[in-house]
């Protein structure tokens, strides 16, 4: 279980250009649970997710992995926790190795790096090829020998939540991997990103632009306003919940904030 609790993110603080991102966040993820973060563009979900990733520390508030305080986790200790697909495609792949390469270097990432190539045995290429032909996601079974730089973004999307996976992450962040995109790619895309997460059961924490696929398939629903959550939706009240209430959450001015006090012992 995850739990952010009272998080402040502010850039530049101090100065005339002083900026709070992120304002007494606290929310809950289960394991297994797949949450959208929803919200206009600046809301603040990209700020949360690399927060949550370890590429950006907090000026207050918490993160607990379980029972555990992970907020001062180095980004190298987070990496065991959270893997990170984000908007950039060269994030999370080795755009100098193929794609098989790529998949058996996550699948040895223990290992030195300089066996990635020759863990890449024919029995594995072909379990690789099965996998990639399984999800049936533009031809990507038939590019295990192409170099990863060489594919298209989508495709090097989908090729780093199959590393996530491999790696066995705990949790699956995924920030706006299907923004910019023709809209049946994107669709695509998304339908794919189901089939992984689904399939490995992982718990999952995606900032999208859909809020019809969010409401779709997501078991949550986080939606932020001005870097405050302004709704958590799951069950019933996210089943009833229409695309146009959706829209209308976007524009809500957070109330004041409630910062939770410690108990005394």
């Amino acid at each position: 279980m995850i739990r952010v609790e009272d998080l402040f993110v502010v850039f530049m603080s101090g100065t005339s250009r002083e900026r709070i991102a992120l304002r007494g966040v606290n929310f809950t993820v289960q394991d297994g649970e797949v949450v959208s973060l929803l919200g206009n563009s600046g809301c603040g979900r990209s700020t949360l997710l690399r927060f949550l990733a370890g590429h950006i520390s907090s000026n207050f508030g918490r993160l607990w992995m379980d029972k555990i305080d992970i907020s001062v986790q180095t980004l190298s200790q987070r990496s065991e926790i959270f893997s990170s697909v984000f908007y950039d495609e060269n994030t999370g792949t080795a755009a100098n190795l193929t794609v098989g390469e790529n998949l058996a270097a996550a699948n040895q990432h223990h290992r030195s790096r300089s066996i990635f190539r020759s863990a890449l045995t024919a029995e594995m290429k072909e379990i690789f090829t099965d996998q990639l032909k399984a999800l049936d996601f533009m031809g990507m079974e038939e590019l295990t020998d192409e170099k990863a730089g060489n594919i298209s973004r989508p495709q090097r999307q989908v090729l780093a939540m199959l590393i996530a996976v491999i790696k066995e992450a705990k949790v699956l962040l995924i920030d706006e991997h299907s923004t910019g995109l023709d809209p049946t790619v994107a669709a695509n895309l998304l339908e794919t990103t189901e089939k992984i997460i689904r399939s490995k059961n992982i718990t999952a924490i995606m900032a999208i632009n859909d809020p019809k696929f969010a409401l779709e398939v997501s078991d949550r629903i986080i939606v932020l306003s001005h870097g405050h959550v302004v709704a958590d939706l799951s069950g019933n009240e996210k089943k009833n919940t229409k695309l146009e209430d959706l829209f209308t959450l976007f524009n809500v001015m957070p109330g004041p904030i409630q910062i939770k006090q410690p108990k005394l012992i």
